[in-house]
């Protein structure tokens, strides 16, 4: 199966109902499909099968048609993410060897500084019957691409990074991707219902959003950026069903006192992923909204989701095993869980190791990176990173990670890419960056810095230079200096001692 496949089928069935709409247009399923072809063409026209274009935007109905474009076409979109620093998109398009980049007008400049040579086309602002393509996309017919595209090649190359702060390219197939898309329609159970699609589509699980969406022939009405009092009044106004939003965004919307002016009676069932979300949260959000509510777990590299915490899970926590909302629920259909020690063996039930997943929605591996993808999968299991325990009924519980990623609003943060940028000071002779909790993001980064010998370091300088060199959700929260860093007898930072004083009293050490 491929992805454009997903569209096809209830393209066929429904042509004249609403597939997808914004705040100013509406495509339905026959009009998405045409342009997807023209798209498709365009790019077939451009692209050679299995190369790679960038795409630059925030939510839009032309971010989802360029993914079902490029299916047909056969081309790979490497999606990047707008709050990145243009030098980061500059790093992400180079190392995927982009031959092109698709993106909005607003970010043309900032990239064209760093990648001046680069093939570009602009998206601009379009009119109410139209998307936003340059004129020489909407002049290529809507007929059928002329393409064999098979459903074990590349769908899209999703960047994550390591322990090392470098972004590695995750390849997922269309056979991948459009069976992780079934797993989570199985999971939701909803077939035609209105959504919203709010997370960013830049994003590993905003893109299985939409395919899942799709897969269950839904309705979609794409929020460009997440405005609470937007969203909260779209949900109500709109008769939304089902939806799937970050912690942080659920924690926001259910204390704005709008929530208690609003009908929801619509609402069947809220997705939540990207990041855990505590207890008293849940419990919170279920009594504002009313509704069912899922969780899903996963990592880019098995396409999105492996686990997922189902409504009949939350009910049986609610009302007699409260633990289980602890959990990041069981494996999707075809999907298996073990967790290992140090050496691979295979732990015993209850007892806490490396978490590792089998399915079919895995990634295919890095892109050019043959030694990192062998260090990630072996024998078919993913190394996950994440350390955990499998209960007797096959619940996973996470409790710790067993790489050093921070996980703050739904965003991967990685601490050597902050701790490169502070060691590019002459004042900084040492540092080391953890996750500490935070109410509303989950967890959010500090810094502990060493200064040089004889060095003037400040707070303040710290921050701008920070600043100057990340993204805004990457910089730390807080500076404290230190003397020294605790470190192993190989000089390893001991950053469990690090994280030890600010997780004192927490069962999980993931927030």
């Amino acid at each position: 199966m491929r992805v454009h496949e997903l569209l096809d089928h209830w393209a066929d069935r429904f042509p004249d109902e609403i597939y997808v709409s914004d705040d100013r247009r509406t495509l339905t399923w026959d009009e998405m499909r045409r342009w997807t072809h023209r798209i498709g063409t365009w790019l077939a026209d451009e692209l050679e099968p299995g190369e790679r274009f960038g795409m630059l935007d925030r939510n839009s109905l032309e971010m989802i048609a360029l993914y079902f474009g490029a299916s047909r076409a056969g081309v790979v979109p490497v999606p990047l993410n707008f709050r990145l620093a243009p030098q980061e998109w500059e790093y992400i398009a180079e190392d995927a060897r982009c031959a092109l980049v698709v993106l909005h007008e607003d970010y043309e400049q900032a990239l064209t500084s760093v990648l001046p040579d680069i093939r570009t086309s602009v998206l601009r602002s379009a009119g109410e019957e139209t998307l936003g393509f340059s004129a020489d996309v909407v002049a290529v017919s809507d007929e059928t691409v002329d393409r064999d595209v098979p459903a074990d090649s590349v769908y899209h190359q999703m960047y994550t990074s390591g322990t090392t702060g470098k972004p590695k390219g995750a390849m997922v197939t269309h056979g991948a991707a459009c069976t992780n898309a079934l797993q989570i329609q199985l999971a939701l159970g909803s077939v035609r219902k209105r959504t919203l699609c709010v997370m960013p589509l830049f994003h590993a699980g905003a893109a299985l959003q939409v395919l899942a969406y799709t897969s269950g022939g839904c309705s979609i009405h794409v929020v460009r950026d997440f405005d609470q009092t937007g969203v909260l009044r779209a949900m109500s106004e709109r008769g939304i069903q089902l939806l799937t939003l970050a912690p942080a965004m659920i924690q926001g919307m259910i204390g704005d006192p709008l929530s208690a002016c609003l009908d929801f009676s619509a609402l069947e069932v809220m997705v939540y992923g990207s990041a855990p979300m505590a207890v008293e949260l849940v419990k919170r959000a279920i009594e504002v909204f009313g509704c069912d509510f899922v969780q899903a777990y996963g990592m880019t590299e098995a396409c999105a989701v492996a686990t997922v915490l189902s409504p009949e899970d939350h009910h049986r926590a609610l009302s007699s095993r409260p633990e289980i909302l602890t959990s990041a629920g069981r494996p999707v259909l075809g999907t298996s869980i073990r967790v290992v020690d140090r050496d691979g063996a295979e732990l015993p039930t209850g007892a806490v190791g490396e978490i590792l997943v089998r399915g079919p929605q895995l990634m295919s591996g890095y892109w050019g990176l043959a030694d990192a993808t062998r260090d990630a999968m072996s024998g078919g299991w993913l190394r996950t990173g994440d350390a955990g325990r499998v209960d007797d009924e096959g619940f996973l519980f996470i409790s710790d990670r067993v790489k050093d990623m921070i996980v703050s609003g739904g965003e991967n943060i990685y601490p050597r890419e902050i701790e490169e940028v502070l060691f590019g000071m002459p004042e900084v002779a040492d540092a080391a960056v953890v996750g500490v909790p935070s109410e509303r993001w989950g967890e959010s980064p500090i810094a502990l810095v060493v200064a040089a010998p004889g060095a003037v370091l400040t707070e303040r300088m710290v921050v701008e230079h920070c600043r100057a060199h990340l993204a805004g959700f990457k910089c730390p929260v807080a500076i404290e200096f230190a003397d020294d860093l605790p470190r192993s007898a190989v000089g390893k930072v001991l950053k469990r001692e690090l994280r030890e004083p600010y997780w004192q009293g927490m069962e999980r050490r993931v927030n």
